[in-house]
């Protein structure tokens, strides 16, 4: 699956505090990790990410509205 994201430029120690909300997210949901919806989940983060919301607190609010 391709995925067309814009935005700045994630550095490859960002993508630590994305993938720690990610793995969050998707235990609480009991969503495989390699699902639809959780593949859908990380594209979100990343955007989330890449508009300026960069705290981790915030990006774990966010991931419990989609």
């Amino acid at each position: 699956m391709l995925v067309a994201v814009t935005g700045r430029p994630i550095l490859p120690g960002e993508f630590i505090k994305i993938e720690d909300v990610f793995k969050d997210a998707i235990r609480e949901r009991n969503l495989p990790r390699r699902s639809s919806e959780a593949t859908a989940l990380a594209v979100r983060l990343i955007e989330l990410y890449q508009n300026g919301v960069e705290d981790a607190v915030a990006l774990r609010a966010m991931a419990k509205l989609f």
